[in-house]
């Protein structure tokens, strides 16, 4: 079976081999997430409000489910990838070597939080770790029932009582991958890894799709030492002026730096807890010393992840300098948000 799809200016090519019992992908570039919940009809929606995607259709083998899936084609939100969402499946093909499997699915997982169209309650961080497991014919993705006990693979079988990894699957607390030429199936306690004969590749290509920045409104990034002191009142202030707003630690910057419109990085390049590594990256030597000698100041980056981005540095010599001029700059701040 060969099946290709044209729409606007990409391209979605599924090619399987003709001697292919049941057609599946196995192909390095690509990640399969099954088993999740995704609101189509809102994600669909939001076309009105910029996201750049195409709808294309049964792109991905249904391994026996029933009916037409529908399937948004849009441009990776971290690296070189593209991505494909259904109702019950999220699908990242990587056009790069060096993709880290682990952030991509976290990334674009958060990317979903975000536009409320997946579940919050869904453990990303465990997802992103059985999602580093890679196999040389792609990586299928599933949720493992509560009920299971045993895992089995061919002749061999495991407990499913504590995170395992082999050849064949990486199991950690309730979600397992498998290799992209294979399925699962449960038999009461037994959960059955299932290899196909499959020779299945996926082509995307959506270069020319724009990122898509997913709100009207700002994430904080704060440690906690300046959460405490400032970025509560900022946090109440801006929603008192129905400002949507998400406070993220530095950790966690990696990866909505890479969708979030408008950014508040609160302290300055010397700030604990990952804080001050983010910030030295954005500010100019010359921004770091003005703020050491003469400060605190607010600085801007416009662009620096994706196109129309704008990011500003609000920081002091010490955390009182911070306090200060967050709170002395908050109508400055209110515009700047409200200019998206």
């Amino acid at each position: 079976m060969n099946r290709a799809m044209v729409v606007g200016l990409f391209l979605i090519f599924l090619s399987c081999s003709p001697e292919v019992i049941d057609c599946c992908i196995s192909d390095p570039s690509v990640l399969v997430l099954y088993d999740i919940t995704v609101d189509m009809d809102m994600l669909t929606s939001l076309k009105v409000e910029g996201f750049s995607f195409e709808l294309v259709y049964d792109v991905i083998p249904a391994f026996g489910a029933q009916g037409r899936r529908e399937f948004a084609l849009y441009k990776g939100h971290y690296g070189l990838s593209s991505v494909l969402v259904a109702a019950d499946v999220l699908v990242i093909q990587a056009h790069e070597e060096q993709f880290q499997w682990d952030t991509g699915i976290t990334t674009e997982l958060l990317f979903l939080q975000t536009l409320h169209l997946i579940d919050e309650s869904l453990d990303i961080d465990t997802i992103a770790q059985v999602a580093a497991w890679e196999s040389t014919s792609g990586t299928n993705i599933f949720a493992v029932p509560p009920e299971v006990e045993f895992i089995s693979v061919s002749t061999e079988t495991y407990s499913a009582s504590i995170p395992l990894t082999t050849d064949y699957f990486n199991f950690i607390h309730g979600w397992i991958a498998v290799p992209g030429n294979a399925t699962i199936s449960v038999n009461d306690t037994i959960l059955s890894v299932v290899i196909m004969r499959c020779g299945g590749e996926l082509s995307t290509d959506t270069r020319r799709i724009p990122v898509f920045a997913p709100f009207r409104g700002v994430v904080l990034v704060c440690n906690s030492i300046d959460y405490d002191l400032t970025g509560k009142v900022m946090e109440s202030l801006l929603e008192d002026l129905h400002i949507p707003i998400i406070t993220i630690s530095p950790r966690e910057f990696q990866y909505y730096r890479w969708f979030s419109p408008r950014i508040i990085l609160l302290g300055g390049h010397q700030a604990p807890e990952g804080m001050g590594d983010i910030v030295a990256t954005i500010l100019t030597e010359p921004e770091k010393q003005m703020i050491e000698k003469t400060g605190p100041y607010m600085f801007s980056a416009d662009d620096l992840d994706f196109r129309n981005q704008s990011i500003i540095v609000l920081a002091g010599a010490d955390r009182e300098g911070t306090n200060s001029i967050a709170l002395t700059r908050i109508d400055d701040i209110v515009l700047w948000v409200q200019s998206l």
